[in-house]
């Protein structure tokens, strides 16, 4: 991969605190005139400079830590509990940095909730390898040398010395960890399970340290080898292994960086162009004259002299106007700490009727977890004056006079419920479920200012400090910034509290108005989404979080303990194959084995300095030349399934409901898709029959079925809709099964077996995602001649398939964005000096050719013909959700999850039969196509047995 594209990767978090504790620690550190902090930002973006100066990537992604406990924390409680928490200071100027890497910058900034920023890098790496980049991981973290390959297709920059880069940086390949820690990298996280680290609170075994663990595992090569063969390890050592047994493999759960992280959406890796006039205003702002003074490297380095392409129609002069505030007004909330105050309040929000002008609304809580949060405090605005708004507190600890909880949410909910009252909020679905929690209905919601600025620019940042910035042209004060050290706002004074929750409603109310003014300046149709689609199904996401799903922990526990005995029959099994024992956990030992003692076809592997590569590719292409090759893929796969899934979700089970309660979040993949988290259950597996059995332990209340409900090739539906391409509009329309019918096409043949329709459907499948004759070929075992052939004749008999996609191609190029069915935009900023001069162009006039050969943007072009269908997609399933919670009010049923083109809900079983035939009607019939949209539905007593 000498002549790929490089990607730098950084570690956010840990170039932020490099940056603090060089610049502020100790010696007051860097800050504007009027005390805003800028050592971090200052240290990051020149460090940051320098790096892409030396390398000049291709792509940059930056990842950071969340701040919010990871699934470590809930396998340890004690992990990093030796850490104290950063200083306030340090969280403002990550804040302001995060914002500028976005804005300014324009690099993807990138986060899992429940993972660490090295688990964000290891998925990133495995996505831009898999795409034929070589990465570069800067950071100061040694942890990160586990993602090291022998390939030099990624490789670390570490923060800890060196010539490199000019700032003490090294380049640190497969070769320089072996120097540096006496491993090879897929080692370094046994040798960490063996010695532990003091920094992350890892305990590792007593009385092991590097020198020992080191001779260990070049001894016997892993931590399951070293435990395996304990009656061969000196009795000194073997003694301690064995005392801390346990110890040493919870610590190499700790310790092992996880690939599999559900990002809710794979960040762009090209570079798209900084907008130079944002970072020199922001610099300015942030009075970093030095860096301001190398605009020009900026521009060389992360995309050219590039001015920003507006975010979307709600770049409007509204907003400019707002933008000449340099700091927040200044608020003076009523305190409403008496009955004689709140009743005044309720007369005053009795009064407001206008759908045009709502009362925004706002909750103070003890925690992010609405299931676990209890009120503090609840603010109000209802006008344009400054005391026309409110601040309930209900739960400070200090000893300002507070109302009771009880009679001032008795007092409020006929308010609260009614539908006549109209309410604007940020993020609506928390406080909504922080309200059904303390007993209370929210209705009347008639704007989210996150849902209406991610229906304009479903890309961009929706928190209302961006959108405070953006709009108004200050930061308002950060909740880290008020709680500080504090655990809660509750300990919080409420005379700050007040300031802090006023500023949020006050800004919440300003954004209505200026976002809905936005929505119908960008056209009637996505006016019409917000108002049918997006609001609706916020109410309708929250009851399904608040419904939660069980989970059957005896199961998964008993299935964790099958799993572990099939590990060790297949091991068995293996070594039986092999003819010998061998660990089937060392590519070292594999490569050996399948290609020098087997002698299989050297040709489907890379030859490595170390051996021979056998990873999940490698392997695919020998599945079948022996059969130690398919043990050793089933073994993989039930590793896999046994440590991501299987031991992993009781943890997960909230300990009140007994059941999991999902997130939901409506604002976050810039397709239009759901996506879920905490935990994340759109990735759990269904292609195996091993991996089918995880959805048994999902399981619906007692006596009643589980439904499941999914769409049947909608995304090839659509497209027949949309590109009115007549061969697939017959089949369709005629209920022909169109993988057979393109298999037919393609191979000139009346009758196709089973193997050639699944050709069939893969190229069905991987037009619309833009699949080239290399992963085609890749994927079907053709050969990539055949693949070129298959493609050339898909397009001979389907033209106006790919007439459609291309003109979604020139449609991102001229007018900067596309549309789905019903009128979602997907925006794309390509940069002026590069295929961004196509802006304003004749669609049609454009040469297609020469803008793919632009490379860095061909990626935004693949996602541009794909992301109608994908978005019409769920476009479909989020109106269907929508009429469906209507639909079953009488019955005894409930939605309870949405997982791509599936629904699963649950109903009592005397009225399953016709919750399965209204649920079918319903999604069938939601939005009429050229052809029928189809739906199987099936009911079990658990997950596995409904789908």
């Amino acid at each position: 991969m000498a002549d790929a594209q490089l990607l730098l990767l950084v570690d956010g978090h840990s170039l932020a605190f490099r940056s603090y504790y060089a610049l502020a620690k100790g010696n007051g550190g860097l800050s504007t005139s009027s005390g805003i902090p800028t050592s971090v930002t200052h240290g990051f973006l020149k460090a940051l400079l320098e790096a892409a100066q030396a390398l000049q990537p291709q792509g940059v992604v930056i990842a950071f830590d969340t701040g919010q406990p990871t699934f470590r924390h809930h396998l340890d409680a004690t992990y990093k509990a030796n850490r104290g928490d950063a200083p306030e200071e340090f969280h403002q100027d990550v804040h302001n940095l995060q914002h500028l890497l976005q804005e300014a910058l324009r690099l993807p900034v990138c986060t899992a909730p429940g993972f660490e920023a090295d688990d964000v890098i290891a998925a990133v790496a495995r996505q831009a390898v898999e795409q034929d980049w070589r990465v570069r991981i800067l950071s100061g973290d040694r942890d990160l040398f586990q993602l090291v390959d022998d390939r030099k297709d990624v490789a670390c920059l570490y923060m800890g010395g060196g010539p490199y880069g000019g700032r003490g940086i090294s380049l640190v390949d497969e070769t320089a960890v072996r120097q540096r820690l006496g491993v090879a990298p897929h080692q370094v996280v046994d040798l960490k399970a063996l010695t532990g680290d003091s920094s992350d609170n890892i305990p590792g075994v007593w009385g092991i340290g590097p020198k020992s663990a080191v001779t260990l595992l070049a001894e016997y090569g892993d931590l399951d080898a070293i435990y395996s063969g304990l009656v061969t390890v000196k009795p000194s050592l073997a003694k301690k292994l064995e005392a801390d047994r346990d110890s040493a493999f919870r610590s190499r759960t700790l310790a092992r960086i996880r690939v599999d992280v559900p990002l809710a959406e794979p960040p762009p890796l090209a570079l798209v162009g900084l907008d130079a006039a944002a970072l020199a205003t922001q610099l300015r702002q942030l009075e970093l004259q030095s860096l301001s003074r190398q605009l020009g490297a900026f521009r060389r380095c992360f995309g050219g002299d590039t001015t920003a392409v507006p975010h979307g129609p709600h770049h409007s002069g509204a907003d400019h106007q707002a933008g000449h505030e340099t700091s927040g007004p200044r608020l003076a909330p009523r305190l409403i700490t008496t009955e004689a105050a709140l009743a005044s309040l309720l007369e005053c929000l009795e009064a407001s009727k206008n759908p045009a002008e709502p009362v925004a609304l706002d909750t103070e809580t003890t925690s992010l977890n609405p299931f676990q949060a209890q009120l503090v405090g609840i603010g109000i605005c209802w006008g344009e004056n400054n005391n026309d708004m409110a601040y309930i507190p209900l739960g400070h600890q200090d000893a300002s006079p507070q109302l009771d909880l009880d009679l001032v949410l008795s007092r409020m909910a006929p308010w609260l419920a009614s539908e006549k009252h109209p309410k604007c909020l940020q993020n609506a679905k928390y406080d909504r479920l922080v309200l059904l929690h303390h007993g209370l209905r929210l209705n009347g919601v008639v704007m989210d200012t996150l849902l209406a600025d991610y229906l304009l620019d479903p890309a961009g940042r929706h928190g209302l400090s961006d959108l405070a910035q953006r709009h108004f042209g200050f930061l308002p004060t950060s909740f880290q910034d008020l709680v500080g050290n504090q655990k809660t706002i509750a300990a919080v004074a409420v005379e700050a509290a007040a300031q802090y929750c006023a500023m949020d409603v006050h800004l919440t109310r300003r954004l209505a108005t200026i976002l809905r003014q936005a929505l119908a300046t960008a056209g009637p149709q996505l006016e019409q989404l917000f108002a049918m689609v997006e609001m609706p199904l916020e109410p309708v996401l929250a009851r399904m979080e608040a419904t939660g799903m069980s989970i059957d922990c005896g199961y998964l526990q008993t299935l964790s303990q099958q799993l572990a005995r099939q590990l060790e029959a297949l091991e068995q099994q293996a070594h039986g194959a092999a003819g010998r024992p061998f660990n089937l956990a060392s590519p070292k030992q594999l490569g050996q084995l399948l290609f020098e003692t087997l002698q299989l076809d050297r040709r489907k592997s890379r030859k490595t300095k170390t051996g021979y590569s056998t990873d999940a590719v490698v392997l695919e292409r020998l599945a079948g030349d022996h059969p130690v090759v398919n043990i050793i893929l089933q073994h993989r796969t039930l590793s896999k399934l046994k440590g991501t899934y299987v031991d992993a979700l009781p943890a997960l089970v909230d300990p009140t409901t007994g059941r999991v309660h999902t997130d939901f979040n409506q604002a976050v993949t810039a397709t239009g898709r759901l996506s879920s988290s905490n935990p994340n259950l759109q990735n759990i597996p269904i292609r195996t029959a091993f991996s089918r059995q995880v959805r048994q332990a999902f399981f619906p209340q007692p006596g009643w079925q589980l439904i499941s409900a999914d769409y049947s090739q909608i995304e090839l539906r659509i497209l027949a809709h949309l590109c009115e391409e007549p061969l697939l509009l017959e089949a369709y329309n005629r209920g022909d099964d169109v993988h057979a019918l393109t298999a037919q096409v393609l191979l000139d043949k009346k009758e196709v077996s089973a193997e050639e329709r699944r050709l069939g459907k893969t190229i069905n499948f991987g037009v619309i995602y833009g699949m080239g004759p290399q992963r085609f070929a890749r994927t079907t075992g053709v050969s990539r001649a055949k693949a070129q052939e298959f493609l050339d004749r898909y397009r001979s008999r389907y033209p106006r398939v790919f007439a459609f996609l291309e003109l979604q191609e020139r449609l991102a190029l001229s007018q900067g964005y596309v549309e789905t069915l019903l009128g979602r935009r997907r925006l794309f900023h390509f940069a002026p000096q590069g295929l961004g001069r196509y802006r304003g162009d004749d669609p049609m006039a454009i040469d297609l050719d020469q803008a793919r050969r632009g490379g860095l943007e061909a990626q935004q072009l693949r996602a541009a013909a794909n992301a109608p269908i994908q978005g019409s997609s769920a476009d479909i399933i989020k109106l269907a959700m929508v009429r469906l919670h209507d639909v079953l009010a009488p019955l005894p049923a409930r939605l309870l999850l949405q997982v791509h083109d599936e629904l699963v809900l649950e109903a009592a079983p005397e009225a399953c039969a016709q919750v399965m035939d209204l649920v079918r009607h319903t999604m069938e019939t939601v939005l009429p196509l050229r052809v029928p949209l189809r739906v199987e539905a099936r009911s079990g007593s658990n997950w596995m047995e409904a789908k």
